[in-house]
This record gives structure tokens, C-alpha cells and sequence, in this order.
């Protein structure tokens, strides 16, 4: 129809025009149908976001992040398009060197003592690693490290124990790799470090004075920086203890052999150098966003989670560090502040809570002996004004005053979970009640 139109179409002047019209109006129209997706390209119309960008002072510092062979290739990649992202001067360490999805990862233990190395025993395994990789362990050794048990001594695996020399030799490594950095961050493979809030709050700290940040634990007589939840050391105090610690060698390889916790090890020695520890919780934690207590009282009562921004997180698992990630992007994409715990509980944590919800382990912890099914384990937190949660596990009921998202189970339980969701209002006004001038950072 089409070929006998067109002819008598264009036997006018006026009639040509009308065509050649209709052919501009059909192209225009597919032209901007065909450059539609690309306007919805960029989430949150931020087409120019630049999630590196507004990171002043990231230059001055120096990240270490430190794991070890049998966790490496499983959680190391989820930090190269997150925590690591945009850091411009870090190294990777471990027990054994070899190369993780393009990164080179270094063996920290290298320089250690080599008759320490060739007689402790906490050095078996790592000998064997040295020798043949990960071929020297079979896949029942691999499986019974991976599920042991934390005890009052740390955790029942070779690995673990190795862990404890690497802290000191790190320091040493770092200092001399970025002698320059004003700050060094140590953390782990399942720390998450949200760099704005942190270097926010390392603005607060004069950085040519001795310090030593971190969550504070205790062993002993000894306060130390726990390890996960990731720490910082001003450079004047990293050159001290380096220095102290190398005029001193055997005394602290006698020391970490008689020990069983690493950064109690490198606490010990800042202490021995007149740097103490500035307690940073809650700023710094040792806790995941599923399981942090947000009315915490262990920096006090006046120090609870919830008001103060928040620099780290640990234990999260590997394929959470995308999801994290993906979140405090969109933060900064629709707000000008920093992330405090109350906008992670508020944005990322209770939109994942709900009545109730199968194969999952909320870690409630009081036993309750009356109930033995999930609705009367219901009606049991219904009637206890203070309970925000409940779970059922067989016939065990659990009930919780605290808070909190948890986890999947271990494959072996069955656990469901639920919460008092029309209690939540009031327990986000309670808290809000709480945050009094002054509660934002964890100053001296």
C-alpha cells in the first residue's frame, strides 16, 4: 500500500513536505523512546555521585588489614569494591603471600625469630603453609578449624593461634612501609569502617601527639584496642613502641608465647611506652548492625550506642559488605549528616524486622519455661511490657528487652523469631529522649 501511496504522495511540492514531515515527527519520537533508559541509568537521579568523594585526609593514612589463610580468599574481595574502595594506602596481610583476585597479599610473619618459627608450636601449621599452601591441609583439618569453638582463650584452631605474633611484626611493617602517615588503621577482614564519620572523628585528635584509639578491652591488667572492631594509632605513638619493641625482642616474643591475644600483646607494649588506650566504644564497635545492642551500657549509661556516630562495625559476613555498603552510599546520596547508630537501626535495621520470621535467630536470651509454641511465646513477650522480642527453638521459648535484627541459625537449628512491632515507636522516642548535647563523638 505503502509504494502506490507514496508515489501520488509526492507528485506535489505541498504533499512531499507533508511527508517528509511525518518521517521527522516518527524519527524524533523513537529518538527520545530510544534514550529514555539512559536518563534512569544513575540511582536517585545522582548522576555525578562520586562515593570517593568528600574523604579529606584519607591520604594521611596508612590501612592494614589483617586475616589469615583459611578466611582470605572468602572474605577479602568483599573489601576491594567497599571498605578499601577508596583508600589510597593500605596492604593486605596474612600468614601466607599469594595473590587474592588481582591483590597481593603479604606474609607478615616473615621476620619473625626463625628459631621461634622452627620450635614453637604455634608455628606447626604455619610451617606446613610455608611448604605447601593450602595442599598441606585436607578438607576434614579445613572443616574442623572453620566450625571450632571460642573458649576463654580465644578460638580452637592453628590459625588462631598464629594470630597472636602478627600484631607486633605489623606495626613494624607499617611504620616502615608509610613512615609519613599521620594515622595507622589496623583492621580485620570482617571490620567494616565507615571512613567518613572516622575521619570526622580523627579530626578531633591532634595527630602529632602519642594516641591509641580503640574499643576497650581488658585481659589481665592489660587495656588493650580489641582487634575487630578495628583501631588507630597516631605515628609518633607507632614510632615509639616499634622502636621499644625492637630494643626488646626476646622479651616480647617471650611475652606473645606466653599470651593468647595479639592486640593485648601490642597494648601491652603501647603501655609499656606510656601511650594508653583512649576507649572509643561506641564509636568504634565490636559488634555487626544485626547484632549491636543499641541501648548498650558498656562505655556506661551515658554512653549508649544510639546518639553517637558510628566509625566500624565487625563480624559482618562477607556478602553483607555489598548490602552495608550499597546503604551508607544511599545515605550520603540523600543526606548532608553523618551516619549515627539511631540512622543505621532506623534505615537499615527495622525495615528487616517483623512479626515474625522463619529460619532466623534474633538472639533472644531469656528462657522462658511456660511457653513451648511460637504464639505463646507471642503472648508471653505481649505481657511483659519491657519485651521487644521473642524466639522459638523446638519447645524452648526466649524472650528479649534488647533490640536487635540477629542472624540466620547454624544449619543444625530451627529457630523462628518475632518482634513487638507496635512497640517500636516508643522505643525510637525513648531513645531519641536520650540524646543530650555533646553525644556525638567519644572524646577525652
Amino acid at each position: 500500500m505503502l509504494s502506490t501511496l507514496l508515489p501520488r504522495l509526492t507528485r506535489s511540492p505541498s504533499r512531499l513536505f507533508v511527508v517528509i514531515l511525518i518521517i521527522l515527527v516518527i524519527c524524533q519520537l523513537f529518538s527520545i523512546r530510544s534514550k529514555q533508559p539512559i536518563k534512569n541509568y544513575y540511582p536517585h537521579n545522582t548522576d555525578h555521585y562520586q562515593p570517593c568523594a568528600g574523604l579529606e585526609g584519607l591520604d594521611d593514612i596508612f590501612v592494614t588489614l589483617r586475616t589469615g589463610t583459611t578466611e582470605a580468599p572468602k572474605k577479602l574481595p568483599a573489601h576491594y569494591t567497599t571498605t578499601l574502595r577508596c583508600v589510597p594506602h593500605y596492604e593486605l596481610y596474612s600468614d601466607f603471600e599469594e595473590v587474592i583476585e588481582g591483590k597481593r597479599v603479604y606474609d607478615v610473619l616473615d621476620e619473625v625469630n626463625p628459631d621461634i618459627v622452627s620450635t614453637h608450636a604455634d608455628f606447626v601449621y604455619y610451617n606446613r603453609l610455608r611448604g605447601k599452601g593450602r595442599d598441606a591441609f585436607t578438607a576434614e583439618e579445613m572443616a574442623q578449624w572453620a566450625s571450632a569453638k571460642n573458649t576463654n582463650s580465644g578460638r580452637d584452631s592453628p590459625g588462631w593461634r598464629l594470630d597472636k605474633w602478627k600484631f607486633l611484626p605489623l606495626a613494624d611493617k607499617a611504620l616502615r612501609i608509610r613512615p609519613q602517615a599521620k594515622w595507622f588503621v589496623f583492621m580485620e577482614s570482617d571490620t567494616y569502617v565507615l571512613w567518613k564519620p572516622l575521619l570526622a572523628w580523627l579530626e578531633h585528635f591532634d595527630a602529632s601527639k602519642p594516641w591509641y584509639l580503640g574499643q576497650q578491652m581488658q585481659i589481665g591488667d592489660v587495656i588493650f584496642a580489641y582487634g575487630g572492631a578495628g583501631f588507630a594509632i597516631s605515628q609518633p605513638a607507632l614510632q615509639k613502641v616499634v622502636e621499644h619493641r625492637n630494643k626488646n625482642l626476646k622479651f616480647y616474643d617471650d611475652f606473645t608465647a606466653g599470651h593468647w591475644a595479639g592486640d593485648c600483646v601490642l597494648g601491652k607494649a603501647l603501655a609499656d611506652v606510656g601511650v594508653p588506650l583512649h576507649w572509643a566504644y561506641p564509636t568504634l564497635s565490636s559488634e555487626g548492625p544485626a547484632e549491636t545492642d543499641f541501648e548498650s551500657i558498656f562505655s556506661g549509661p551515658e554512653k549508649q550506642p544510639w546518639c553517637y556516630y558510628a566509625a566500624s562495625y565487625h563480624h559482618l559476613p562477607p556478602s553483607e559488605y555489598r548490602t552495608f555498603y550499597s546503604f551508607e552510599q544511599d545515605w550520603y546520596q540523600s543526606n548532608t549528616t553523618l551516619l549515627r547508630h539511631k540512622d543505621v537501626f532506623r534505615n537499615y535495621i527495622l525495615p528487616q524486622l517483623s512479626t515474625e520470621r522463619d529460619d532466623w535467630d534474633n538472639q533472644s536470651d531469656k528462657e522462658d519455661a511456660t511457653a513451648s509454641s511460637f504464639d505463646a511465646c507471642r503472648n508471653v513477650c505481649k505481657n511483659d511490657p519491657s519485651c521487644m522480642q521473642f524466639s522459638v527453638s523446638g519447645y524452648t521459648c526466649k524472650t528479649s528487652s534488647t533490640l536487635r535484627l540477629g542472624h540466620k541459625p547454624l544449619a543444625a537449628e530451627r529457630v523462628k523469631s518475632g518482634w513487638m512491632v507496635d512497640r517500636f515507636d516508643a522505643f525510637s522516642r525513648r531513645m531519641d529522649s536520650t540524646c543530650t548535647k555533646g553525644k556525638d563523638w567519644i572524646l577525652p
